[in-house]
């Protein structure tokens, strides 16, 4: 119904005009409302003459919804197991970059920790295995940290048994009837600081029936390539602050302006990631399999160009492994064609994307 131009409440109009007729009648009888003196009731009369102003005022605050605030200012890196995550927010909002890259930070240095074969075979034995290397990222420089020191061991031995016998090269085959077989693997469990937790396993296959299979776990130490007990590492200090405050249910990275914490998503099976501003407001990241999770800060304090242009370039070099780097925006305040979460998928994470510039 218009009236004047503007539309009108017929229910309002109806019990604001039936309650001024029955004042208008006590005041036409001479005869005082019901609590005439209460100052609420004569408060209330005052109020009446203005709620559909109250009225208006709501309905354009309901109809008119404001977007959600921006995530705060942040950039840092989430190292998950065999993936490494860096994500930066601004008023933009978020966008995450995720690379098949083992990640290791400590005195000051990022590292990659990689897996490099290594192959002794000779023609009637072969003898291969699986070392792991520390790359700095800012140098190049590949150290090995583990050695598959058996499998080394059993190709002098078998070399000064057979003097003769030439080693192979990369591209020749042993004979099929080889006289000795051991093979190890080794694989990188988790990097908390600066120490890394690997499985070795070996098997040794020979023609007396004498074979062997063993499996191994230990934590190496990056800086020097030593073995350390698990307890140590547990309370180095720079274990404690790359795995953040609390247990593997919850977790917590305080930082200057906000937190990154984590939770365990038990429907999943996963750990839930968010970026927390200091007012409480969460924004997702998404979910990682792994249960050792480390967080590295770019912003602040500020890391250099030289160490960003590496970290870029590590990022870029890892699509040589076989795997594309994959990247994701999450804009605000719209959402158009994006995943509501940014690592929910992961493995591989999103969908490919060119060198980050």
């Amino acid at each position: 119904m218009q009236e004047g131009g503007r539309a009108k409440d017929n229910t309002f109009e109806l019990r604001f005009w039936s309650v001024k007729r029955r004042l208008r009648t006590c005041l036409r009888d001479d005869t005082p409302p019901p609590n005439a003196g209460n100052p609420h009731l004569i408060r209330y009369i005052a109020e009446m003459r203005v709620p559909k102003i109250v009225i208006l005022l709501v309905s354009l605050g309901g109809a008119c919804t404001l977007p959600p605030p921006p995530p705060p200012l942040a950039e840092f890196l989430v190292s998950a197991g065999d993936q490494t995550y860096w994500v930066r927010s601004d008023n933009s909002g978020l966008r995450i970059r995720g690379s098949p890259l083992i990640l290791a930070h400590t005195g000051g240095r990022y590292y990659e920790i990689f897996v490099g074969e290594i192959d002794r075979s000779f023609p009637k034995a072969l003898l291969s295995g699986e070392r792991i290397f520390r790359r700095d990222l800012a140098t190049g420089d590949s150290t090995i940290i583990y050695d598959d020191t058996t499998v080394v061991k059993l190709s002098e031995e078998y070399h000064h048994a057979h003097p003769n016998a030439p080693l192979l090269g990369p591209d020749d085959d042993p004979d099929d009837d080889v006289d000795i077989t051991a093979v190890g693997e080794t694989d990188v469990l988790n990097v908390l600081g600066p120490y890394v937790a690997l499985e070795h396993r070996l098997s040794i296959e020979r023609q007396d029936d004498h074979d062997q299979d063993d499996t191994t776990r230990s934590v190496i130490d990056l800086r020097n390539g030593k073995t350390v007990e698990l307890d140590r590492m547990l309370r180095d200090p720079s274990v404690q602050e790359a795995a953040g405050e609390g247990g593997l249910v919850n977790r917590r990275w305080k930082h200057e302006g906000y937190d990154v914490v984590s939770r365990y998503d038990s429907s999943h099976k996963m750990n839930a990631l968010a970026l927390r501003d200091r007012g409480g407001r969460e924004w997702k990241l998404g979910l990682v399999a792994s249960s050792f999770v480390q967080v590295f800060w770019l912003d602040k304090p500020k890391v250099d160009a030289q160490t960003r242009h590496a970290l870029a370039r590590a990022f870029n070099d890892a699509t040589a492994y076989g795997e594309s780097i994959q990247q994701v925006s999450l804009g605000t305040p719209t959402r158009k064609n994006h995943p509501k979460s940014a690592l929910s998928k992961a493995r591989p994470l999103h969908r490919p994307t060119g060198r980050l510039t």
